[in-house]
């Protein structure tokens, strides 16, 4: 009988539900900072996820651990009657920081959780029932946002008719640039049919759109976000911006509906609003808004104090670090150094800071989508280079890329020297 110690992975998979998982997944991660994991047997990877998107300041970092630890010793958690300290000082970070006319924030536990709330909150604001989402959107897989979601197979996720979890929600295009056929004469022409659409909904509460989409890295151009904007105000919608990927400086800017000039009623944080530690998220929303809400009750760990804690630390620490500059810059330096690769498989390279990825397709003149069995094999041959990413993108070809805030430009040539050697290795085993 074999004495060896069962990896964690071979426990993890006897008693955890992973139904959504890839090649070399999920990986054993016993230890990590900065932009660095490292599983239990001693390998080290970039880690180009941030830990799924929450680590903005990087994994464990000193000042966010000393917060909650320190936190720790004080008070855990309380009943959403009560408040505490750090509950109190993050909400008064996250409206100061938020666009107008933002002042209040209702704590939640995660993002799809938030978009819930929020999607009752413009309901119940307008007295309208319907919601104008973006092509190509994700706004969370439970119940009452799955209607949001672009992806048939996530919404095939409910067990119910299709027709049931979208009755509620309508679909206008996605600013995918790239491969839009105006792109060099763009008028935000796929805008053109937009009015008819919401007017043949007039029950229609709120446009539910993410500022940039973290799906496939999808970055509006500024006149399109004008052109939706005043349409939705002509129509009188609520207009809720879902920030759960692109808040707290992902973009290069606190909130991402800066680049814009939006003016939400209503906005969604999450993942990384506590630095990693804890499940905390939000639905953040003007004084007219949030004074009428009324939620039935909070959800039993909303603002945790723990994570609290850490997330104020978070905020002190993207100022102190000047990440937001960072983020902006190696945005920039990341864009620059794939484009000179200059690889016939590298379609579009697009970031809004360090939020965005790699198109990859078959030929650059024509923007075939390079086939998926390629594409996985792109993505293991840079796990062996010791780089964690995902893939994603309405054709499931882009690799996305969200690392830490505070990557440097060092760490960035790793990748794009692994990447450079990926690209032609696969491209000669592919014949």
């Amino acid at each position: 009988m074999s004495t060896d110690k069962p990896t964690l992975v071979n426990r993890d998979a006897k008693v955890v539900i992973r139904p959504w998982t890839g090649s070399n997944e999920p990986v054993p991660i016993v230890s990590a900072s900065g932009c660095t994991v490292t599983d239990e047997d001693g390998r080290t990877f970039l880690d180009f996820t941030s830990g799924y998107f929450v680590n903005q300041a990087g994994h464990c970092h000193p000042n966010i651990v000393e917060a909650a630890t320190a936190q720790l010793k004080a008070v855990t958690q309380v009943s959403g009657r009560h408040t505490t300290p750090p509950v109190v000082d993050l909400a008064e970070r996250l409206t100061e920081a938020a666009p107008d006319p933002i002042s209040r924030i209702f704590f939640t536990t995660g993002g799809s959780e938030s978009n819930e709330n929020a999607v009752k909150m413009a309901r119940q604001t307008s007295g309208k029932t319907d919601i104008l989402c973006i092509d190509n959107a994700y706004h969370g897989l439970t119940g009452g946002v799955l209607g949001g979601c672009s992806a048939p197979k996530y919404r095939a996720t409910s067990g119910l008719p299709d027709d049931e979890v979208v009755r509620r929600f309508f679909r206008i295009p996605a600013p995918y640039c790239y491969r839009c056929p105006k792109q060099n004469d763009c008028a935000t022409q796929c805008l053109d049919g937009v009015e008819a659409t919401v007017e043949a909904r007039p029950e229609t509460a709120a446009l539910l759109a993410e500022p940039v989409q973290a799906v496939g890295g999808i970055v509006p151009p500024e006149a399109w976000w004008t052109r939706l904007d005043g349409i939705r105000k002509k129509h009188r919608l609520l207009l809720v911006l879902d920030e759960i990927q692109t808040g707290l400086g992902r973009t290069g800017t606190m909130f991402a509906a800066e680049h814009y000039g939006l003016e939400p009623d209503i906005l969604t944080v999450g993942k990384g609003i506590s630095g990693g530690v804890g499940a905390l998220a939000g639905v953040m929303a003007s004084d007219a808004i949030a004074s009428e809400y009324y939620g039935g009750t909070t959800p039993t760990s909303a603002g945790n104090a723990v994570s609290a804690a850490a997330g104020a630390a978070l905020f002190d620490t993207i100022v102190s670090e000047g990440l937001l500059a960072n983020c902006s810059a190696m945005g920039r330096y990341f864009t620059e150094a794939v484009e000179a690769l200059d690889d016939p498989w590298v379609g579009d390279v697009r970031f809004k800071g360090l939020l965005g990825g790699v198109e990859l397709v078959s030929d650059r003149e024509s923007r075939e989508v390079l086939p998926g069995e390629l594409v996985g094999q792109v993505k293991e041959t840079l796990f062996g280079e010791g780089m964690l990413l995902t893939v994603s993108g309405p054709h499931k070809n882009v690799l996305r890329l969200q690392p830490p805030l505070s990557i440097t430009s060092k760490q960035l040539d790793s990748f794009v020297d692994a990447l450079k050697r990926t690209l032609e290795i696969t491209r000669s085993t592919a014949g």
